[in-house]
């Protein structure tokens, strides 16, 4: 018998009896997240990983980062082009500091298929620097991956957003005074983005609820 914990869901016991096999959620009996789809027969593997690097100076309190994901050895990023796909972390070379990369999961949702379905948000020419921007992509990719979001900390840039009108010096320090608002940016919400996404998971073209 095998016994794992994973964070968020609990013990999971695996076990062999007659060539069927079984398995246990000890805390969450209704929905199967994607990061546990590997678990089940047939279902491919894919490798998640969350990458980071610092943006522009940091204040007390305040850092901005730049964010993407991997999805085996692609990734996945938001610019003012839409999702970008490139081998490696090529949105983050020119960043001054070396990205952090965190190894966040496994799952059966393709970059494929995070392509498909989250390009219908994040298209081109939709990008704005503080409303709708790659950690809102980043956010949502992980939710859609892995049923996980993006931790605050890595948002500094979207909490800058919300005070901007307040705190209009810090905004043009971070962006070297090149920052314009997206009029195509306005309506969009990543707690709405997160509520869609939630909808096409729980759709039968994936039965991931």
């Amino acid at each position: 018998m095998l016994e794992s914990t994973i964070s968020g869901v609990g013990s999971i016991e695996v076990s062999s009896r007659d060539t069927q096999s079984w398995i246990r959620l000890s805390k969450r009996e209704i929905g199967q997240p994607a990061a546990l789809q590997t678990l089940y027969p047939g279902a491919a593997g894919y490798s998640i990983e969350l990458a980071a690097s610092k943006l522009g100076p940091g204040f007390p309190g305040f850092q901005a980062y730049h964010t993407s994901v991997k999805v085996d050895d692609l990734e996945y990023s938001f610019s003012g082009d839409g999702i970008v796909i490139g081998r490696g972390l090529p949105s983050h070379v020119r960043m001054a500091d070396k990205p952090q990369v965190l190894y966040m999961g496994l799952t059966r949702i393709s970059g494929e298929d995070l392509k498909e379905q989250l390009g219908r948000f994040f298209k081109r020419g939709t990008y704005d620097l503080l409303r709708k921007n790659c950690n809102s992509f980043t956010d949502c990719a992980l939710f859609f991956l892995l049923d996980s979001r993006l931790d605050p900390g890595y948002r500094g840039l979207e909490q800058l957003g919300h005070m901007a009108d307040r705190q209009a010096g810090i905004v043009q320090a971070i962006t070297e005074g090149g920052y314009r608002p997206n009029p195509n940016a306005d309506k969009f919400s990543v707690e709405f983005t997160i509520s869609e996404i939630d909808k096409i998971k729980s759709s039968s073209a994936f039965g991931l609820r």
